[in-house]
């Protein structure tokens, strides 16, 4: 059995912002073109063109710009209205899943919050590792003791230094050991400061990574992946 659910953000009494709605206005904010990500979404250039205007009406304000003329030939960009709007949803769409998540099979890293700055949290773990974070609950402030929340399956491996993230969390660590289940890896990893949690990678990818015990590994997981709740 698997509790499943889809998340609806009412605006203003005048309609709602859904996951698909906000892909695109994603979308559009990453090609700089609504041809380009309704392509994407396998949509028509006039099915996202009406799924626009109709935010921009609940929304009452333009949630997308066009820009014309310069050296890149103009295009259309997020408004900070949009930029907001899906700001918004991603924070609750982070809770909604966690509330359809079985809890028992996430890491959970005891914390302390260090600091606390509009878009995302730090958190030191009681053995020292420096995390940053969301915060579930918002009336968490600096000094408060926390748990951390973290999906198994939102932990990305990578082997050596020479790469680039936009994933805040990067954290060097050793393979403690390895359980494999019907073509799944179960890694059970430990920072350098002892602290310990679990990833899962297929594994063809962790053989094609050479995950071995003791391999040492850089485990990496964005700031919307922890999620802060209050002990």
């Amino acid at each position: 059995m698997k509790i499943d659910g889809k998340l609806w953000i009412d605006i203003n009494g005048q309609g709602t912002a859904s996951h698909g709605r906000i892909k695109l206005l994603e979308l559009v904010g990453e090609t700089g073109s609504i041809k380009k990500a309704a392509e994407t979404l396998g949509m028509s250039y006039k099915a996202a063109w009406e799924t626009i205007n109709t935010l921009n009406s609940i929304y009452g304000k333009n949630l997308v710009e066009r820009k014309t003329g310069g050296r890149g030939g103009g295009g259309t960009t997020l408004t900070e209205q949009g930029r907001t709007l899906i700001k918004t949803y991603n924070h609750y769409a982070t809770i909604h899943e966690l509330y359809l998540t079985d809890i028992t099979q996430m890491n959970c890293i005891e914390a302390v919050i260090t600091n606390i700055t509009e878009g995302y949290s730090t958190a030191r773990t009681l053995k020292g590792d420096i995390i940053t974070c969301v915060r579930l609950d918002k009336e968490i402030k600096a000094g408060d003791s926390v748990s951390l929340f973290i999906k198994p399956s939102d932990i990305i491996l990578m082997k050596g230094r020479d790469f680039e993230t936009s994933a805040r969390n990067v954290l060097k660590t050793s393979v403690k050991s390895i359980i494999e289940n019907d073509g799944k890896s179960e890694i059970i990893l430990k920072t350098e400061r002892d602290e310990t949690f679990t990833t899962k990678i297929t594994s063809t990818s962790a053989e094609k990574l050479k995950i071995v015990k003791n391999a040492e590994v850089y485990a990496l997981f964005k700031t919307t992946s922890v999620l802060a709740t209050l002990k």
